[in-house]
């Protein structure tokens, strides 16, 4: 395996560009590509917020993350540059996109029949 100073930089790029396509190109409703959760399929206005939010906050992250890696591959910075450390914050990056998202969806549509 090659030594890659810039570890996940490639990976985090191709998920960033990823979110920006769905941010232009919104998923149809119960497809296999979105946010999925009981609260966002409940009706089309909480599937629309659910994917804007969800890809807005993906982008977000996944920005951060690249700059992260970019940065820790130009200036040699081991905690930066280290695979390890970069699929952490990828998985915790995740876990708060999910969150929010759920949280954002509870905030704006409290009204939401319980099931």
């Amino acid at each position: 395996m090659a030594n890659n100073n810039f570890g996940l930089a490639l990976g985090f790029l191709v998920i960033l560009l990823l979110w920006i396509y769905q941010r232009v190109r919104m998923p149809k409703m119960r497809s296999l590509a979105g946010y999925m959760s009981r609260r966002a399929i409940e009706n089309e206005e909480t599937w629309r917020f659910a994917q804007r939010f969800y890809s807005m906050f993906g982008i977000e992250i996944f920005s951060i993350l690249l700059i992260g890696a970019i940065i820790g591959g130009l200036f040699k910075i081991p905690l930066l540059q280290s695979f390890n450390f970069q699929a952490i914050a990828l998985a915790v990056g995740l876990i708060m996109q999910n969150v929010a998202t759920e949280r954002e969806l509870k905030h704006q549509f409290p009204k939401s029949p319980q099931h």
